[in-house]
């Protein structure tokens, strides 16, 4: 049975590849070197290196962010909420006849 943390952890180092991929990808682009990175950024090319590293989550939001920017991009991060339960629930007796004739009518329309 996967845990929380195994979920969270498996979403982190997902993020953190794609965001490192990307990151990369752009510095080849543009000839960006680890040192005037750095500069830019106002860090060490240590972090500069935790950063581009895909394995590696441990960095600052601050260091990602300022590296991100220093590069052309900006983050954007969203949250959404999970759904913790389903629970099937009888439909009230006096809409009965409605949803029969919502499922004809859904049967009639042409499949996708």
């Amino acid at each position: 049975m996967s845990t929380v943390a195994d979920s969270a952890n498996q979403d982190v180092a997902a993020i953190k590849r794609q965001i490192s991929q990307t990151l990369r990808l752009r510095l080849k682009e543009r000839g960006v070197t680890l040192a005037s990175l750095a500069r830019d950024t106002g860090t060490s090319r240590t972090a500069i290196r935790r950063v581009l590293d895909g394995r590696n989550t441990s960095i600052t939001l601050n260091t990602l962010v300022r590296t991100a920017q220093s590069v052309g991009y900006r983050i954007h991060l969203t949250m959404e909420p999970t759904i913790d339960l389903i629970e099937t629930v009888e439909a009230p007796p006096e809409v009965e006849p409605t949803m029969a004739e919502l499922g004809r009518a859904l049967d009639q329309l042409p499949g996708r």
